[in-house]
C-alpha cells in the first residue's frame, strides 16, 4: 500500500457581523417617529402605548432582523433585551386605557362648542372621539362649579407617555362677584393663545388635557387640534426620520460587511476511506469552528457558510505491480 498523502482542500466561510443592539436602537427610534406622526395627525395621543410599547415592538423587529441567521452576539443582545423588555412591560400597562374617556370630579361641569363644528362635555370625550378644535376657528366654553370659588388656584397639564407635563397655572382673583359660572367666547384660538404668550402655530394633533380648580374640581378630557397632512414642522421631521431610519436599518441588515475566511480541511487519505469522505468531514468541522469563533476584526458577527468548494481529489489506489 502507498503511504497516505495530505489533501490541500480548503473551505471558504463568510462571517457577517451581528448587531442586535444596533437593530434594537434603530427600531426604537423608528417607533418613536411613528408615534409622533400618529399624534400630530390626530390618530392617537402620546400615551404609554405609543411612547413605550410601539417603539419596543419595533425595536424587537429590528433586533430580529439583525440576529436571524447570524452568530450570537451575547453582550449586545443582553443589553438590547435589558432596554426593550422594561419598555414593553411599561407600555403594555397602557392597554387598559385604550377605551379611556374624560373624567370630571368634584361636582363641576364643563361644556364647549367649536366652529368645526363640534359640541361636547368633558366626560363625553375619548381617545377614539376627542373634542375637535380648529386652531384658526372659534371656541365657546362654559364651566360650572358646585360652590363659589373666590381667589382660587388652578392649573392645566397635558399627558405624554403617562407623565403629566404642566401647561399653565395661576391664582385667580377675578371672582369677587360670587359667580359659579365661568366661560369664554374665543374668536380665534391661535390668536387667543398668542395673546397669553403661548405659541400654538406648530401645535396640532390629539392630546389628553387635564387640570384642577380650587383644589376641589379636577379631571381631564381629550382634544384634537385638527391639522392638514404633515402640516407642522414636527410632523415633517417625524415622517422623514421614520423613512430614513427604516432605510438605514434595512441597508445595515442586508448589506452588512462579510469577511471571507479560508479554513483547511486537514483530512489525510488512506487505503480504507476515500478522500471525499475525509474532506466532507473536515469541511463540516471547519464550518462549525468558524461559526463558533468570530474574526479578530469583528465585534461578534453572524456566520454564513456560502460555499464549501470541496474537491475530493483522487483515490490513492495501489499500483498493479504490487498486487502479487
Amino acid at each position: 500500500m502507498a503511504n497516505g498523502q495530505q489533501d490541500s482542500t480548503q473551505v471558504e466561510v463568510r462571517i457577517a457581523r451581528g448587531r442586535p443592539l444596533t437593530g434594537a436602537i434603530l427600531g426604537i427610534l423608528i417607533g418613536l417617529a411613528v408615534a409622533v406622526l400618529l399624534q400630530q395627525q390626530g390618530v392617537w395621543p402620546l400615551d404609554k402605548i405609543t411612547v413605550f410599547l410601539l417603539p419596543a415592538l419595533v425595536g424587537v423587529v429590528g433586533l430580529v432582523i439583525m440576529t436571524v441567521k447570524r452568530a450570537a452576539a451575547t453582550g449586545p443582545l443582553v443589553i438590547a433585551l435589558i432596554i426593550l423588555i422594561p419598555m414593553a412591560a411599561w407600555g403594555a400597562t397602557g392597554l387598559t386605557t385604550i377605551n379611556e374617556v374624560g373624567v370630571l370630579n368634584g361636582g363641576c361641569d364643563v361644556n364647549a362648542t367649536t366652529s368645526v363644528p363640534d359640541s361636547t362635555v368633558v366626560t363625553d370625550t375619548s381617545k377614539q372621539d376627542p373634542f375637535l378644535i380648529d386652531p384658526h376657528g372659534s371656541l365657546i366654553w362654559a364651566a360650572t362649579s358646585p360652590s363659589v370659588f373666590d381667589d382660587y388656584p388652578w392649573d392645566m397639564w397635558v399627558e405624554i407617555g403617562g407623565a403629566r407635563v404642566p401647561l399653565d397655572s395661576e391664582e385667580s382673583q377675578d371672582n369677587d362677584g360670587g359667580s359659579q359660572i365661568h366661560g369664554g367666547n374665543i374668536a380665534n384660538v391661535e390668536a387667543y393663545a398668542a395673546e397669553r404668550g403661548i405659541d400654538i402655530s406648530q401645535l396640532r394633533g390629539v392630546y389628553k388635557v387635564g387640570g384642577q380648580a380650587a383644589n376641589t374640581c379636577d379631571g381631564y378630557g381629550f382634544v384634537k387640534l385638527i391639522a392638514d397632512p404633515l402640516e407642522t414642522i414636527v410632523a415633517k421631521i417625524a415622517a422623514a426620520a421614520a423613512v430614513i431610519l427604516t432605510i438605514l436599518l434595512l441597508v445595515i441588515a442586508f448589506t452588512g460587511r462579510r469577511r471571507p475566511v479560508a479554513v483547511p480541511d486537514g483530512g489525510p487519505t488512506n487505503g480504507d476511506s476515500t478522500i471525499g469522505e475525509d474532506a466532507a468531514g473536515a469541511a463540516a468541522t471547519g464550518a462549525v469552528g468558524a461559526a463558533a469563533i468570530p474574526g479578530d476584526n469583528d465585534d461578534g458577527g453572524d456566520v454564513d457558510v456560502d460555499d464549501f468548494n470541496v474537491d475530493p481529489g483522487v483515490d490513492d489506489l495501489p499500483d498493479s505491480d504490487n498486487l502479487a
